[in-house]
């Protein structure tokens, strides 16, 4: 996970910075053009400031003058947000006062540029920083505007992000700059002319003095003069294009429609902008953002067209590499969920035409947990990659193969003339993935349980369609993972039937429509009961009484659980307090725990020792029941709040035992008081059977451990005997007592010791 944070990160930084020179290229651009047409020098420092706002990407930009008399730079351009910052704003350009050592006053006196990456804390920005600390602003940047080779004006720019001004941006700004000293010199030299001949003036010097390639043709386009910038990117020098058509420069990488459509907009416009492949005089291509202006003569005629371009090649790399991040997984280079889903349309589509069908694989890996929980995240990483490269394998070329997050995939097998094609692509698929994976110095196994529904015949809408293969999958994973299977109406009817309950869920604690019953945990030595597990049952105004098994999972999804484990674990100690006092002084009551319970960062309410200590209840009167998956959490706040309950006195017990991912390691590491043996084992116990033999086993390593052990699901009296001949040290199950309301407990209680027989049907 912090490789792919690192990135998201370093993508969103090369996007922020990438979009911030780009606006910068089109700032210079568009200063460049307009002082080429420019006829007012009261024009430059305004046009200025607004395209170092609206089109370079700056907060607020400002050009300051020297006044020469007072010493003081005066704003007397501005364009942006927060212009009120300049009300009365004193800036001065000597060294020996604090409102000249900023960066404005600095530029200016020492002719360079001034950068500040961070406005708070850079003591350049002291004497302004209280009054403009809730600007929003991070950078800020001087750049000096000599006129005449003399100190004159300082354009100062202001960005919300820190370090924005990196060397590229510093370099465009610079030239920025520079080409507003050209303006400048060319107004002073020019001033005795006519506006047109001091606007041409002033255009041959930017034209000469920019950056970006620059040619100018005549009316058919014949080339009439270039500018250094052009002879640098195109590698053509003056004498090798003048008085040859411009077509030289085209690449071949456009059809003709493309340059069809272009000269109609410049024979309608005398305008044009945009992306076009040419060619360099080595035959090499490259991508350009070009810019064609047209200027007329006075009856309407074309007298020359002006093209400025600059090689946006890095630019396009660069933005190629962030689509690619967007668009496929960083780690198994396939379609991500967003490349899956403009795939799927696209599939949806095609299929339409083709009038054929299409199928839509949801796959999830089983046990894949298991792995990045013994083996590491390294390892859980190779894993997937090598299961991508096995997915891929089983389709055609033509098919989608996509990870959506996880362990999670998607194949979209499209056109389908042959539907059974399915069944043969979905057995190659388990064959594959079933195979060991070596991961280094280990071997892992694992599973996939696939979901599939079809086109047209099951959805139609990308939603849809994806919808039906997730419920598709789970029924895969319920009929015991390691399958297939096919989405049915059913499926749906059951979703539907899910929402409706979770529904009514999230208003039945409110409704005080849960309850909680009580099971016995019977001391096989002595018959005794002095213990019992809290077992919750939703008491439904329609449904009737249902079980945990129908809404637990329900409410672990959507955290309801929380708050409904909450509730039973104040039920169950305010009724413990009342068996300690009227049956037995040690009475226990097992209360189950969530593994997102024990997640949970959001709940603040106290702690279980905390309540206990308010009834002034022992520890040793709850038991906490957990699952081994929770054991393979090894993170600090399962360790740290299994710690609390260990110093606090309450017991833990881990349910369950033997059906998930069993390890010794975990038992010796956490203290564990109970092991509760899974009905599966005690179900079918038989002298001499291999249930037998788990059972008698874990009972020996439980109490090599020191810990007690308790077998679920005892029915019969075999059953019974058979577990206390192996050592076990409680019973727990319908032969002693289904699970029973508090006053029905009671019952059980008042008689002392309960018989052979069930005591309550």
């Amino acid at each position: 996970m912090l490789a792919v944070s690192y990135d998201i990160t370093m993508r969103k930084r090369a996007e922020s910075r990438e979009h911030r020179l780009t606006k910068l290229y089109q700032a210079l651009s568009e200063i460049n053009q307009a002082i080429v047409r420019m006829g007012q020098e009261s024009e430059l420092f305004p046009l200025v400031c607004r395209c170092a706002v609206d089109f370079g990407g700056m907060r607020l930009a400002f050009v300051a003058l020297l006044d020469e008399d007072s010493g003081l730079m005066v704003p007397t351009a501005s364009y942006g947000s927060r212009l009120d910052y300049l009300n009365g704003i004193v800036i001065s350009s000597r060294a020996d006062v604090a409102e000249g050592g900023g960066a404005c006053g600095t530029a200016l006196r020492e002719n360079r540029t001034v950068i500040v990456s961070n406005y708070l804390q850079d003591p350049m920005t002291l004497p302004w920083r209280e009054h403009g600390k809730d600007c929003g602003w991070n950078s800020i940047a001087a750049f000096p505007i000599p006129r005449n080779g003399k100190p004159y004006a300082v354009l100062n720019v202001y960005h919300e992000e820190l370090n924005a001004f990196d060397r590229e941006a510093v370099s465009l700004l610079e030239e920025m700059s520079k080409d507003i000293s050209f303006a400048l010199d060319n107004f002073d030299r020019e001033t005795s002319r006519k506006a047109g001949v001091e606007l041409l003036r002033l255009a041959a010097s930017v034209y000469e003095a920019s950056s970006e390639a620059m040619s100018v043709t005549d009316a058919d386009g014949i080339i009439l003069t270039v500018n250094p910038a052009f002879s640098k990117v195109t590698g053509y020098a003056p004498e090798e294009v003048i008085g040859r058509s411009s077509v030289i420069l085209s690449s071949g990488h456009h059809d003709p429609a493309f340059y069809q459509a272009m000269w109609e907009e410049i024979y309608a416009e005398g305008y044009w902008q945009g992306e076009i492949w040419d060619k360099r005089k080595n035959g090499e291509l490259y991508p350009a953002w070009l810019t064609i202006n047209t200027i007329f003569n006075e009856d309407g005629s074309v007298y020359r067209r002006i093209s400025l371009f600059s090689d946006v090649t890095e630019l396009k790399k660069t933005e190629e590499l962030i689509w690619h991040q967007a668009n496929y997984d960083s780690l198994t280079g396939l379609p991500n969920r967003q490349m899956f889903h403009d795939r799927l349309e696209q599939e949806i589509k095609k299929s339409h035409r083709a009038n054929l069908p299409m199928a839509l694989l949801f796959l999830d890996l089983d046990h894949f947990k298991e792995v990045n929980d013994t083996l590491g995240h390294d390892s859980g990483d190779a894993l997937l990659k090598e299961a991508a490269q096995r997915l891929t394998s089983c389709v055609r070329e033509s098919d989608t193969v996509s990870r959506l997050g996880g362990d999670e995939f998607t194949i979209i097998l499209g056109e389908l003339d042959d539907a059974s094609n399915i069944d043969r692509v979905t057995q190659d698929i388990l064959k594959k993935i079933a195979a060991p994976f070596q991961l280094t110095n280990e071997t892992a196994y694992v599973t996939v349980s696939i979901g599939i529904t079809l086109y047209p015949e099951d959805a139609t809408t990308v939603d849809a369609l994806l919808k039906n293969a997730d419920q598709a999958m789970y029924a895969a994973k319920n009929k015991g993972r390691n399958g297939y299977h096919y989405f049915t109406q059913s499926m749906q009817q059951a979703a539907q039937s899910k929402l409706l309950l979770l529904k009514d869920l999230r208003k039945a604690l409110a409704k005080k429509q849960f309850r909680v019953y009580y099971q016995p945990i019977v001391d096989l030595h002595t018959n005794e009961i002095h213990k019992a597990e809290a077992l919750i049952r939703w008491e439904h105004p329609e449904r009737g009484l249902i079980g945990p098994v129908d809404f637990i999972s329900l409410a672990e999804e959507t955290g309801l659980i929380i708050d409904i484990g909450e509730w039973v674990f104040q039920q169950a100690i305010e009724q413990v307090g009342v068996w300690r006092k009227t049956h037995h002084a040690g009475f226990q009551i097992s209360v189950n725990k969530s593994p997102v319970q024990f997640h949970s960062k959001t709940d603040k309410r106290p702690s279980w020792t905390m309540h206990l200590d308010t009834l002034a209840l022992p520890g040793q009167s709850i038991v906490v029941e957990i699952t081994e998956g929770l054991l393979l959490s090894t993170g600090s706040i399962v360790t740290n709040r299994l710690q609390e309950f260990h110093e606090a006195g309450i017991q833990v017990s881990l349910d369950d035992f033997g059906t998930g991912y069993s390890s010794l390691s975990y038992l010796n590491k956490f203290d564990i008081d109970y092991l509760k043996i899974d009905q599966s084992f005690v179900r079918n116990l038989a002298p001499g059977s291999s249930n037998m033999a788990l059972c008698e086993a874990i009972i020996v390593m439980a109490h090599k451990l020191g810990m007690k052990v308790i077998a679920e699901g005892v029915e019969t009296i075999q059953q019974r005997d058979l577990l206390v001949m192996a050592g076990c040290d409680y019973g727990q199950g319908f032969l002693y007592s289904q699970p029973v309301p508090a006053e029905k407990f009671e019952a059980l209680l008042n008689q002392q010791k309960p018989t052979a027989q069930p005591l309550l049907a």
